[in-house]
């Protein structure tokens, strides 16, 4: 799979440029602020319905302006697919697949993107909350139903909450919690779903990032990954998660109507990644998190080359040559050497290495800068 086309109007610090592009490396190059993490943030969006840097797509449009649109060709088994996204300020957002209305969940399942950017750091560094984020964009993309899954699970949480809240304001006595019944029911049944999705793509990610690791690090510091419940199970009976799941929420209700939220379930659980049995999070260096990080989005493409249909996804790599040592650099473009499309964004044209052969595209002022102030490299 490779991106040929990529159009841009009103989006971000563009106010027009469409860009044309061939399999292979591609570089886009230019100093900070001048649109290089835009083009390819359009791109991801259109893969996984979200940007990598904000949780609203709004602000993506240019200012002063209503609207903004992303307009891409993808080639895959010789295969053109036009993804359309219209950005509205005011109305809902439009989305088209080869003309046809579609929704974001279309395009997911569609095209097949890997990013790679410093905000990764977090997934090692940050809260439960990115973790989670980080491994249900894969399960999403694995097990495309887990996407609808994860949104009614967002709402039933919403409703059992408000619901938790009222019981705490209104009720004087004992509160009356029958009616808390019908919403462990579908939350039990939803939260179990995702817990399920998420062990299998846990399963497939975990031997990976431990090859990987070892292939990006020069050594083996033992990686693991494994889920840890907020749900009082032992991995032993994983199998009883929807019993034992009921059993705790009955239990707790007290304690939720208390503080007026759910306080066990997948919206609360973390993915513990550890270096040599102790926490990663504490315990790696610099180095070591940003091995990590890499073995992580290696192992994912990874899986997905293994389970998609449309061969290899489109790799990004935004701004991350600039955050590795020599050797890193070096390590992850062998990694990368066979992969059909690599998109790369860089300040500095040698912070990519040399080994990199790359189609080189200057970026200045929300503007592609004429092919022959460019260079092929």
């Amino acid at each position: 799979m490779f991106l040929q086309r990529l159009g841009l109007r009103d989006y971000r610090n563009y106010r027009e440029v469409d860009v044309t592009l061939e399999p292979g490396v591609t570089v886009f190059v230019g100093r900070n602020g001048q649109g290089k993490t835009n083009l390819v943030e359009a791109l991801y969006l259109l893969a996984s319905g979200k940007s990598h840097r904000i949780s609203t797509t709004a602000p993506l449009i240019l200012k002063d302006c209503e609207r903004g649109v992303i307009r891409a060709t993808v080639v895959a088994q010789d295969r053109a697919l036009l993804c359309e996204w219209e950005i509205n300020r005011e109305a809902p957002d439009r989305i088209q697949m080869n003309g046809n209305a579609s929704k974001s969940g279309d395009l997911a399942r569609a095209l097949s993107v890997v990013m790679f950017a410093p905000e990764d750091l977090t997934v090692v560094r940050g809260d439960p909350a990115q973790r989670r984020a980080h491994l249900d964009e894969i399960v999403s993309w694995l097990f495309p139903r887990i996407r609808g899954t994860l949104v009614d699970y967002e709402r039933t949480l919403k409703q059992r909450n408000s619901l938790l809240k009222s019981l705490r304001t209104h009720s004087r006595s004992t509160p009356d919690t029958s009616t808390l019944d019908v919403w462990d029911e579908k939350l039990v049944s939803l939260g179990t779903d995702i817990f399920a999705a998420r062990l299998a793509t846990l399963a497939l990610l975990a031997p990976r990032v431990s090859d990987r690791y070892r292939s990006i690090a020069g050594a083996d510091h033992q990686p693991e990954l494994a889920i840890t419940p907020s749900v009082e199970i032992a991995p032993e009976n994983f199998g009883d998660y929807a019993t034992v799941f009921t059993q705790q929420l009955t239990a707790q209700r007290t304690v939720d109507i208390e503080r007026g939220q759910t306080m066990a379930g997948p919206h609360r659980d973390d993915i513990a990644i550890s270096l040599n049995a102790l926490p990663a999070k504490g315990y790696a260096s610099h180095g070591e998190t940003w091995s990590l990080v890499l073995a992580l989005r290696l192992a994912e493409l990874d899986v997905k080359r293994r389970e998609g249909p449309a061969g290899d996804p489109i790799v990004i790599l935004d701004d991350v040559f600039a955050e590795l040592d020599s050797g890193r650099r070096e390590l992850l473009c062998q990694s990368l050497v066979d992969v059909e499309q690599v998109l790369v964004t860089a300040a500095v044209r040698d912070d990519v290495p040399a080994s990199m052969v790359a189609q080189l595209i200057t970026i200045s002022g929300g503007a592609v800068v004429p092919t022959e102030e460019g260079a092929q490299t």
